[in-house]
């Protein structure tokens, strides 16, 4: 008999994939674990068949408990966290809590200038070596580092980006003289380990809230120096999950000439917001076709599923150069419908 008491780490993460569903545990488990601990978790999930619900009602309080703990302590440090959860759980229950999360809690470098507006960050780093700069967006939020690296002069945006994309790991050393140098007031603790900073998917991060134009600048000017750093990045600028962020419009002019097959293998492995869009802009005949076809395609490899998706992502940037949709985009004019 399981009691919650007695549950170990990974049988309470096996627990919480299980209730979160097959589709979200699918991404979960394909963006957030090693192969290593995909096999244990998978192990695991396999051994369980009926969860009690009082199990699953225990292990999804404490997720939620734990990851709101853990956005108090980012947003505000542990002083805000304790003061929050003590007026909303009561002081023993936020003790243990935070007892939890504690020592698995790093605080963010320039976790100070995350919560500065993008306009006086700028100011305050423009006439910093583009490295420095680099270092800086890595640990800003998307909206902050896209508005500064929008605003930074032409001549040093793609400089700034590529050093962005290739930033793998840094030295807790470098980064504490850049902060001992930035920030004078900011005490951090960076343990021995060095810090995980940056890459392509940092900078698509920081690229896919910028306007068009600057894009297409920094781009442009990536494509000269660096061809393949620049595919693997236009790769990921415009996932198959952002078709949710299209007008509905848009999605009938993608559907127009997508292949149905790609479009099938692709939605086997959507969640259930993309399924309802696409059906939703589709005639119910051809939507009840889609769904049979789906149904009696029997498995897929994954590999088949993403390359269906991809065909399909390409299709849709290629529609938004040729000016037939529009991706809606951080920084660009309102569209008028």
């Amino acid at each position: 008999m399981l009691v919650p008491s007695n549950l170990t780490g990974i049988q309470k993460a096996a627990i919480l994939l299980i209730s979160l569903g097959a589709s979200v545990s699918a991404s979960v488990l394909q963006k957030g674990f090693s192969d290593e601990e995909v096999e244990k978790l998978t192990q695991e999930i396999s051994l369980f068949e009926n969860i009690p619900k009082d199990i699953q009602r225990f292990v999804l309080d404490e997720f939620y408990q734990l990851t709101q703990a853990r956005e108090y302590l980012s947003r505000g440090g542990f002083d805000y966290a304790k003061d929050i959860l003590e007026k909303a759980m009561g002081e023993e229950k936020a003790k243990e809590i935070l007892s939890k999360v504690s020592s698995t809690i790093q605080k963010v470098p320039f976790n100070n200038l995350r919560r500065t507006e993008a306009k006086h960050l700028f100011n305050f780093i423009k006439e910093e070596h583009p490295q420095t700069i680099a270092l800086i967006l890595t640990y800003l939020q998307p909206e902050q580092a896209s508005s500064i690296l929008a605003s930074l002069a032409t001549e040093i945006q793609s400089d700034v980006a590529k050093r962005v994309a290739i930033i793998d790991r840094i030295a807790p050393e470098v980064i504490k003289e850049v902060e001992s140098v930035l920030e004078k007031k900011l005490s951090l603790i960076v343990t021995q380990q060095d810090q995980q900073t940056g890459g392509i998917k940092a900078l698509v991060n920081i690229l896919s809230r910028v306007d068009r134009s600057t894009e297409k600048t920094i781009l442009e000017e990536l494509e000269m120096d660096d061809p393949e750093l620049t595919d693997e990045i236009r790769k990921l600028m415009f996932v198959f999950e952002d078709v949710v962020k299209l007008h509905d419009t848009a999605i009938q002019r993608v559907l127009r000439e997508v292949d149905q097959k790609d479009l099938a293998r692709a939605m086997r492995g959507s969640n259930e917001d993309v399924r309802v869009r696409i059906y939703k802009n589709m005639s119910k005949r051809a939507a009840d076709m889609l769904r049979e076809e789906i149904q009696f395609m029997g498995p897929v490899r994954l590999r088949d599923v993403e390359e269906s998706q991809q065909r399909i992502v390409q299709l849709i940037r290629r529609l938004d150069e040729a000016g037939e949709i529009i991706i809606a985009r951080g920084g660009e004019d309102a569209v008028l419908l």
